[in-house]
Formats: C-alpha cells, sequence, structure tokens
C-alpha cells in the first residue's frame, strides 16, 4: 500500500499546474472583462446623457423641480451632468484618460443617487454596483485594451528608445592611429 504522503505529493505535482495553467488562461480573460464592463456602463451613461439632450426644456425642468442639486443652479447642473454623461462615457469607452473618466462618472453617480428622492431601493442598489464598477477603474485603470495602454506603450517604447541612442552616442569612437 503507498505512502499517503507520497499520494498527496503527487496529487499536488497534478494538481498545481492544472491550476496554474487554469489561472493564467482567466488572467488571460481579464482585458476583455474590462473593456466589456468599460463598454457596459458607457452605455448606460451615454444613454442617459442623449435623453437629456432629446428633449432639453423637459431636462431643465427637472432638474428645476426634481433633481435637488446641492450648491448648483439647476441649469447649470443640467449642462454639467449631461456633459460628464456623454463626455466620461465616450472617454471610459474608447479607454481614454480612463481614470478621470471612471471617477467623474463615479462623482455624477453619487449626486444622481443622492438628489433624487424618490429614488427606489432597487436603484439605489444599481447605483451602488454602477460605483463599485467605477472605483475598479478608478483604482486598476481601463486596462490592456485601451487607448490608454495604447499610448502607456508607445511612450515607454519611445523612452526606451531614446535612452538607447542616449547610450549609444556616450560611448567614445574608437581611436585610430
Amino acid at each position: 500500500m503507498p505512502h499517503p504522503a507520497g499520494l498527496l505529493t503527487r496529487a499536488a505535482d497534478r494538481a498545481v499546474p492544472l491550476y496554474l495553467w487554469l489561472v493564467h488562461g482567466l488572467e488571460a480573460l481579464l482585458p476583455l472583462f474590462d473593456l466589456s464592463v468599460r463598454l457596459y456602463l458607457a452605455h448606460i451613461f451615454w444613454k442617459g446623457g442623449m435623453v437629456k439632450l432629446s428633449s432639453w426644456m423637459s431636462t431643465v425642468m427637472l432638474f428645476t423641480m426634481v433633481y435637488d442639486v446641492p450648491i448648483l443652479p439647476p441649469e447649470l447642473a443640467a449642462y454639467l451632468s449631461t456633459a460628464v454623461e456623454l463626455g466620461g462615457s465616450f472617454l471610459l469607452a474608447i479607454g481614454l484618460a480612463g481614470r478621470w473618466a471612471a471617477l467623474s462618472l463615479f462623482g455624477l453617480n453619487i449626486v444622481a443617487a443622492i438628489s433624487y428622492g424618490q429614488l427606489s431601493e432597487a436603484a439605489l442598489q444599481e447605483a451602488f454596483y454602477w460605483g463599485i464598477l467605477f472605483l475598479y477603474f478608478v483604482l486598476h485603470g481601463p486596462g490592456l485594451i485601451s487607448l490608454d495602454a495604447l499610448l502607456d506603450h508607445s511612450y515607454r517604447r519611445r523612452h526606451t528608445m531614446s535612452i538607447a541612442n542616449e547610450a549609444v552616442y556616450k560611448q567614445p569612437a574608437p581611436h585610430r592611429a
């Protein structure tokens, strides 16, 4: 009869590579996950901005009579929320200034949840989940499938090339006799 420790060792020797393969495969899906969540959130807030634009008089009336936005005059609040919804959604979707876009939409989400007093419990819960997703992008960035990642890659490549070129030019010229 085999020793139990030997069985455990052999099982671990087989299970660990399989586990690592699975983890690596799941991590390879992260860029697609980031992109899909960004597009999901951008779509929601883009639609909200487009609805505001489609009936501007109704939007201003809602900000005047229904939404209790602190500090700002209703018309300015309507302009700002529409600009943040449309601009932030666009930037988040393409992943340009992704952290800032997510932060602005996160703030808008909080103000909207607070200023609309008639929000149902389900709508508050949904706003909470959106806020968590926005915070994910604020903390981690928009991911590898984004303009931010493309610009970062381009910058790093250019910077590496300039360092390499400096090293070549700083080498002393061979002395000829």
